[in-house]
């Protein structure tokens, strides 16, 4: 209703159950955990919040940006993505205290910054999508538990134990596709 508060409804009933007070200006929408226990909330001023939504109480909360465009959780629940307009970044937050975790600066790797334009999640491949504004790519960020290194670059050898190359390890490993 504009009035940067949130009503939460019986489904059934459409009467309130819970109204509590929320950030300026929310923006990309609700965001659930897989049990759909909890409701995270992002804000066009780079808030992002948690809400128990069977305690009926707010959880947590973190400011992850300046201008913060969208939000996206895992599918297995773990994993909050922040996309920002302002500072041209990506944070992953764990979504149980929302501690950030990463901070990825977005840019096309040799130095021209872009913006993100939205964050997804696609489940089949335990990865967020990453959508940008201002440069040609779209990015895939893995959250498995034991990502395989992505390459940065070319390649000569895929082999394990034989890898060659300029690689991406450890958690959040960020795949760059290029596009026309």
């Amino acid at each position: 209703a504009g009035d940067h508060h949130v009503t939460i409804l019986d489904g059934d009933r459409f009467e309130p159950l819970w109204r509590f007070p929320s950030r300026f200006s929310l923006h990309g929408g609700a965001k659930y955990s897989p049990d759909g226990r909890f409701v995270y909330l992002g804000s066009r001023d780079g808030w992002v919040g948690k809400y128990d939504l069977w305690g009926l109480k707010p959880v947590a909360e973190v400011r992850a940006g300046i201008n913060l465009r969208n939000i996206a959780v895992s599918a297995d629940g773990r994993w909050v993505i922040v996309g920002n307009f302002l500072p041209a970044t990506l944070v992953v937050l764990d979504a149980g205290d929302l501690r950030p975790l990463r901070v990825i600066p977005v840019d096309d790797g040799k130095g021209v910054r872009s913006r993100v334009s939205a964050v997804y999640t696609a489940p089949p491949r335990s990865s967020f999508l990453v959508a940008l504004k201002d440069i040609p790519q779209l990015w895939e960020i893995s959250y498995a538990e034991n990502p395989a290194p992505v390459p940065k670059g070319f390649v000569h050898n895929y082999q394990p134990g034989m890898l060659e190359g300029e690689f991406d390890y450890g958690p959040f490993p960020v795949r760059r596709i290029a596009l026309d």
